[in-house]
């Protein structure tokens, strides 16, 4: 994420305009161990699966991944003068950990990997998502995932 001190003039000012929710409830809630947990990845990096159709300006959509999708076959699709790709382009793993989820479920640090795991484009008004994410979470709910890891980039 950058700096807002690193932004040109125009992309501070942008951000700094943003309308940010303010939520009169408390998002903290206790739960049970990690061991018991059941975890999806929940990314805003505009990832696609090779022959998907690329995220646009304004996408509020997301995109769906099978646990078992080949590396190979995740684009990023997010262009942005503020998200560096390298480190993706050459490892998605370092924006799109599943091999590491898979290896917490082997060694017991959590119950199961999610079978599906999602992406967003980041560069996305949040209130144009919202009723995305509410979707979303529902499929989640019904998935049995207790537990997102969410990457924003």
């Amino acid at each position: 994420m950058v700096r807002l001190a690193d932004l040109h003039k125009a992309g501070r000012e942008g951000a700094l305009a943003l309308n940010c929710p303010i939520f009169d409830d408390q998002p903290f809630v206790r739960t049970h161990s990690s061991k018991d947990r059941t975890v999806a990845i929940v990314s805003t990096a505009g990832l696609i699966t090779r022959g998907d159709k690329p995220f646009r300006g304004g996408d509020a959509s997301y995109r769906e991944f099978s646990q078992h999708v080949a590396n190979d076959d995740i684009l990023v699709s997010h262009i942005s003068v503020n998200f560096d790709r390298l480190a993706a382009l050459d490892n998605i793993e370092s924006i799109f950990p599943r091999m590491a989820l898979t290896e917490m479920a082997a060694n017991g640090d959590i119950r199961a990997v999610a079978k599906t795991h999602y992406s967003f484009m980041g560069a996305t008004d949040p209130a144009m998502m919202e009723p995305s994410a509410n979707t979303l979470a529902k499929k989640l709910i019904d998935e049995d995932v207790d537990t997102v890891v969410l990457l924003p980039v």
